[in-house]
């Protein structure tokens, strides 16, 4: 019949009438507003998942750049390197006697908390026996906690026993992001300078101090 229409009415042939659409109830109005909000959310997990991915990946570089640098320096110049790094973090820092410590490097002082840190300048792996002077340190000095800071990697065991006794481990990535988060007057090229032109440590913290009675 569109033909006979369209011979008779010509192209102006009234429109056909369309049936309204049905709108969506308010239950369903309310269900797809929570899957719309479900679904922004999970989108906004994952972004910012991907960037808190993308920053880890970028410190755990930083920290291996930086790291190579440390690697150059000697034991006792890497300890003054930290003790410096953690001063600018605001930690007031003791350094241990060079011999003799009872598994200390460092003791960091901060917010009632006193912690023993036992650095290891290494370039492999660090095991058992460097979380082993930490819990040492911890003891002897009377503190609340124990650190290893290295510029290498902890084995399997490391882990595990700093794991079941508490230990803080810092790897790279720590190292790395300590570094970021320094004032820049303070970055990593002043205080590797300033290391390298020391003997033994970073001014105003004498190696030599009297064992606790």
């Amino acid at each position: 019949m569109n033909w006979l229409t369209d011979w008779i009415f010509g192209s102006d042939a009234p429109a056909k009438p369309t049936a309204p659409k049905p709108q969506p109830s308010q239950a369903e109005r309310e269900a797809r507003y929570v899957r719309d909000t479900l679904a922004f959310a999970k989108q906004q997990h994952k972004d910012l998942r991907h960037k808190q991915n993308e920053h880890e990946r970028w410190q755990q570089h930083y920290g291996s750049v930086q790291v190579n640098e440390l690697a150059k320096l000697t034991g006792t110049e890497f300890e003054g390197y930290l003790a410096g790094l953690f001063k600018s973090h605001g930690y007031h820092v003791e350094t241990t006697p060079i011999t003799g410590d009872y598994g200390a490097d460092l003791l960091l002082h901060k917010d009632k908390q006193k912690i023993a840190v036992q650095a290891k300048r290494w370039v492999g792996s660090v095991g058992v026996g460097a979380v082993q002077e930490a819990l040492s340190g911890m003891a002897y000095y009377r503190c609340n906690s124990a650190w290893v800071v290295t510029t290498g990697n902890y084995t399997p065991n490391a882990l595990e026993l700093a794991k079941q006794s508490n230990v803080n481990l810092l790897g790279r990535k720590e190292i790395g992001k300590l570094i970021m988060q320094m004032p820049k007057p303070n970055r990593p090229q002043t205080w590797l300078t300033n290391c390298r032109r020391l003997p033994k440590a970073v001014p105003s913290m004498p190696l030599q101090r009297p064992l606790p009675a």
